[in-house]
């Protein structure tokens, strides 16, 4: 049941005290979300943290999902790098895998704040990027572990969700249709003998574009024609679904051939990123596995409720947050995301009359335009914990200019 609309469970029982946490539960949790996450984004989950991941403690369970494995993973044979890489002297990437070098850093972290998963059977791509190669293990992790979450959803560790609006968006989850899908709803078309999407539309035919229909040295004659859909998928920046709808995929006969295929390919086609198109067609594959119909996308997030982070623009991709805004993407330092946090604050008490301040977004957002302007551009907007940590982290970046201390974390 939706907290904020009444139901069988209160707002008080689903924000009990008290952190759950990710390794498992059964206490109710009204949505948990796997963030997408890499070895190296301590500072991302820092501010996922100090953010969103606390404004709703136990009603929103946030859990960072890291690789427990490292795919090396060649360039693509469309790829203009491929044949250099090729040539290197071991030949380049071949598909080995080995165990992640951060895995005990990883588990300090964990043992700390209890929330980042690194699961079994589970690897990040070399080359950086949000791995496909996650996805699966996090949808069997929720139906093993997670019995009571009622919503379950993923993101990226550079995405704000605002969570009273999130909340106002999602309908309970005994009145949402039996194959519900939030988010930005896109169409498409994929390919499991190229490992590659195509965007398309509801009546469009697969294999149509261009790269569909183009052959790499080295790749099989007509690919074009094994394009399948087209399909319904959500955007990754976040999307979420009912627990039954991750639990499909957990025990979806084809994802889980896909997912093994993929995570000890030693030879074309590899997987390399795109995880996004990639669960939209689990979906697609696993409910025509089980005879059933296709996803019923709730009503897609618009422009103004998921975007790109933008100080000025109040349109498009790339916008301001607002109090539509439920999704802001493209946040790459905690104070960016302490920024976003604290615009929707001010924009949820009206009697608090805030102007839009280019210069404080501006130092907030974009590290290279930090040092032209001050810390006081932000004192209408940050509360004083927020102007103390902001103060922190300038310290911290003055003493590494002198070169009195190695690089630390930003507070």
């Amino acid at each position: 049941t939706n907290p904020t609309r009444g139901g069988s469970s209160s707002m008080a029982a689903l924000l009990a005290p008290g952190r759950v946490p990710c390794d498992g539960t059964a206490g109710v949790i009204w949505l948990a979300v796997g963030v997408m996450s890499s070895p190296s984004h301590d500072r991302q989950r820092v501010a996922v943290r100090s953010t969103w991941g606390r404004s709703h403690i136990a009603a929103v369970l946030p859990c960072f999902l890291v690789g427990k494995l490292v795919k090396r993973t060649p360039r693509a044979p469309w790829d203009k790098r491929h044949a250099r890489e090729a040539a290197e002297p071991d030949g380049g990437p071949k598909g080995e895998l080995s165990p992640n070098p951060a895995a005990h850093a990883l588990a300090l972290e964990h043992a700390q704040f209890g929330d980042v998963l690194v699961l079994d059977g589970s690897a990040e791509i070399h080359q950086g990027g949000t791995s496909g190669l996650k996805t699966l293990t996090w949808w069997r992790h929720v139906r093993d572990r997670l019995p009571n979450a009622q919503w379950v959803g993923k993101c990226d560790d550079d995405t704000l969700v605002n969570v009273p609006r999130l909340m106002m968006r999602l309908p309970p989850v005994d009145r949402a249709e039996p194959r519900s899908l939030f988010g930005t709803i896109k169409w498409g078309c994929y390919s499991d003998k190229r490992l590659k999407w195509e965007s398309s539309w509801r009546d469009w035919r697969c294999g149509r574009t261009q790269f569909a229909r183009s052959r790499a040295p080295g790749e099989p004659a007509n690919l074009s024609a094994t394009y399948e859909g087209p399909y319904e998928l959500a955007l990754g920046w976040f999307f979420a679904m009912p627990r039954r709808m991750a639990l499909l995929l957990a025990d979806c006969a084809y994802a889980n051939r896909f997912h093994e295929r993929a995570l000890h390919a030693t030879r074309e086609p590899f997987l390399r990123k795109e995880d996004d198109p990639l669960n939209g067609f689990w979906l697609y594959k696993c409910l025509r596995e089980k005879g059933m119909p296709p996803v019923q996308p709730l009503p897609s997030m618009r422009e103004p409720e998921a975007h790109n982070m933008a100080c000025i623009s109040s349109r498009g991709l790339y916008r301001r947050p607002s109090n539509a805004s439920i999704a802001v993407h493209f946040l790459k330092t905690v104070s960016a995301m302490r920024y976003v946090a604290a615009t929707l604050r001010a924009k949820r008490q009206p009697a608090i009359a805030v102007p839009p301040s280019r210069r404080c977004c501006s130092r907030m957002v974009w590290p290279s335009e930090r040092a032209q302007h001050p810390l006081e551009a932000c004192e209408r907007l940050l509360s004083a914990e927020e102007m103390e940590a902001e103060r922190a982290i300038d310290a911290a970046a003055e003493r590494n200019r002198l070169g009195r201390t190695p690089r630390g974390h930003e507070a």
